[in-house]
């Protein structure tokens, strides 16, 4: 991040400090008045959300996205996408960070994990976030599983009150599993009664959602009358508020969250941990 300097000597400030702002003339009032302010850094949860909705694309050695990456051009990518530039190569990425021993790696949210030709990110409670292989592509993993070998902190996010993956403080766990504290999350933002209960929902769609998880109450496709929260959800997203999920809705839900659309929230669905990880940054 490049922040732009006065156009005055330090001796010209300190004259202008004690002679008073007219001091400067007119030129040197509007050199001032140029100077742009810094912006705000990204939040680290900007940039784990971006990571985030890479879930489920391939990995390819080389790529850089938007839908192939390898392990460094993961980061890249998503860090690209919050306006920080990053290089592609695991080494030179952990090398501009700020060093973490690996304990504080794993329970800081956004954090670099890196070991010897692999890099990741830290989800803060015990996962990572990887591109790792042909066969694994982008997706969410047990820490442990890698032997990392230490962390680091992109010097450029704000890493101030930002970590939704890690269950702490009242966070949901992006884990990409519809249950009870997501209603409840969605229904205090969306305005309708928090009871963490999606209700009167086709049964005839419980078996080909198992991303679909607790406080859904599925019922005969007959008597199925829809939810409020569901309602809400469909009216943010642009489909017809009939209160009942189905392909329709979960596929806008997909195309509004800028994951892969399909119509089926799947186990660990990309498309729920993006959900999660904007009620986690307090939006829907």
């Amino acid at each position: 991040m490049k922040f732009h300097q006065p156009q005055l000597s330090r001796r010209g400030l300190l004259s202008a400090a004690a002679l008073g702002v007219p001091a400067l003339g007119l030129a040197g009032a509007l050199n001032l008045a140029a100077v742009p302010k810094a912006h705000a850094a990204p939040s680290v949860q900007a940039f784990v959300e971006k990571a985030l909705s890479c879930v489920g694309c391939a990995y390819v050695w080389g790529a850089e996205g938007p839908w192939e990456f390898d392990c460094s051009g993961l980061i890249t990518w998503a860090l690209r996408q919050v306006g920080v530039e990053m290089p592609h190569q695991s080494g030179q990425q952990i090398a501009r960070c700020n060093y973490q021993p690996l304990e504080d790696a794993l329970a800081t949210y956004g954090a670099l994990l890196w070991k010897p030709g692999h890099i990741g990110i830290s989800l803060g409670d015990g996962r990572a976030l990887e591109a790792r292989d042909e066969t694994s592509g982008v997706n969410i993993f047990p820490a442990s599983d890698t032997l990392w070998s230490y962390g680091g902190m992109v010097p450029e996010l704000d890493y101030n009150g930002g970590g939704g993956g890690g269950g702490g403080g009242g966070a949901l766990p992006v884990d990409g599993y519809w249950g009870s504290a997501t209603t409840s999350k969605l229904q205090e933002l969306l305005g309708t009664t928090v009871d963490g209960v999606v209700s009167s929902q086709s049964s005839h769609w419980q078996s080909q959602n198992p991303g679909l998880a607790s406080g859904w109450e599925w019922v005969a496709d007959s008597a199925a009358t829809g939810s409020p929260v569901i309602q809400a959800l469909q009216s943010k997203v642009g489909v017809t508020a009939d209160g009942l999920i189905g392909p329709g809705t979960i596929s806008a839900i997909q195309s509004y969250y800028g994951t892969p659309v399909d119509g089926v929230f799947s186990e660990g669905s990309a498309c729920i941990m993006a959900m999660q990880t904007a009620l986690n940054a307090g939006r829907v």
